[in-house]
């Protein structure tokens, strides 16, 4: 007997492949689905709620380079020189008056003899009112600016300004003695004419008076207005 070419059975026999899919429960399938959507969606959130680190600071600038100043070395103060302490004593006489400079010349005449002795001597000199006293300072210097040692050949320059100034003070003092002498020569001279002019108006005072002009005759002028 032949079988029929399709088997009522056969349509429910199953396919091969879908064996596994069928006999799965559709339920356990949905929850792990649903399991793997909140873990996606947890990790999204913690994601999106996690606060980024800070950035790094940026690095500090490189430190400028400073040259390095050494400080000053105090030094000494430098002695004054010769010429300083002359200029010094210089200024420091013309404070005093003649009786100190008189004392102050004493002094140094018991001095020993040093150039800087003579110029100390010409500036006492200098600054008296006698009337050689210039001429006798100006000899002090002389001896300095003639001298080859070490000492004077360093004071050689103020000796050369003292003297200049000192040649042109006599000029100028000299000037002004032949003006006063001028000027008392001329002041004598006009009292000498007043003196005269005063004896010509005694010798005038003393003379008799001049008789007075007699005047024109009165007839005579008559005669002649009526001639006339």
């Amino acid at each position: 007997m032949n079988k029929p070419l399709h088997d009522p059975r056969a349509r429910h026999a199953p396919v091969p492949g879908t064996v596994v899919a069928m006999s799965l429960s559709p339920a356990p399938a949905a929850r792990r689905l649903r399991s793997l959507c909140l873990a996606a969606s947890l990790t999204t959130a913690l994601a999106a709620c996690t606060t980024p680190p800070p950035a790094p600071p940026p690095p500090p600038p490189a430190p400028v380079p400073v040259a390095c100043v050494p400080e000053p070395v105090a030094q000494a103060p430098a002695e004054p020189s010769a010429i300083d302490t002359l200029l010094a004593y210089h200024q420091t006489l013309k404070s005093l008056n003649p009786a100190e400079l008189a004392r102050e010349s004493a002094n140094l005449n018991a001095q020993a003899k040093s150039p800087e002795l003579s110029v100390r001597k010409a500036m006492v000199l200098s600054l008296s009112r006698a009337t050689n006293d210039l001429a006798l300072a100006q000899i002090h210097l002389d001896t300095v600016l003639s001298g080859t040692d070490a000492e004077s050949t360093a004071l050689k320059p103020l000796a050369r300004l003292l003297g200049t100034q000192w040649s042109e003070q006599r000029r100028l003092a000299d000037s002004l003695d032949k003006l006063n002498t001028q000027a008392k020569d001329n002041q004598r001279k006009t009292d000498q004419l007043n003196e005269k002019l005063e004896a010509l108006k005694a010798i005038e005072r003393t003379l008799p008076a001049s008789p007075a002009a007699p005047g024109p005759a009165t007839g005579a002028s008559s005669v002649k207005q009526q001639g006339g």
